[in-house]
């Protein structure tokens, strides 16, 4: 309907690109890495659209206190259970099958600060030595 109360005819189309951009932002938020680590491939799954996606996530320090109890099996499972609502939600698309691919794993970049902490704990360990 347009302003004036009466229906207007036209169509509305989403392109490729459009879908596979947006289904990557909500695979990002769900893996809580940037959009740039998330790449997606569509393809036809029986009438639905299958998803395709390759994931690059950060290796938290191995010694580290983890962040989460999940394994990144059970990430990707909660991951591949939001992509499908949300991904309806947004696109009014039927979302079939979801491949993840967990991929290009490196450790995240320290902040200035906690290097510097570092540098200064290496010096203190050679002092005592």
């Amino acid at each position: 309907m347009n302003r004036a109360g009466t229906n207007c005819a036209g169509h509305t189309r989403i392109t490729q690109h459009a879908l596979r951009k947006t289904l990557e932002a909500v695979t990002a938020q769900a893996f809580r890495v940037g959009a740039g680590n998330v790449a997606a491939e569509l393809e036809d799954d029986a009438g639905k659209l299958g998803v395709r996606l390759s994931v690059k996530l950060a290796l938290p320090p191995l010694l580290g206190p983890r962040k989460t109890t999940a394994t990144v099996f059970q990430q990707a499972q909660t991951a591949r259970t939001q992509l499908v609502s949300r991904g309806l939600e947004l696109t009014g698309l039927e979302i079939g099958r979801v491949d993840i691919r967990l991929a290009g794993a490196k450790e995240q970049p320290r902040s200035k600060q906690q290097s510097k902490k570092k540098s200064i704990q290496r010096l203190k360990e050679r002092s005592v030595m």
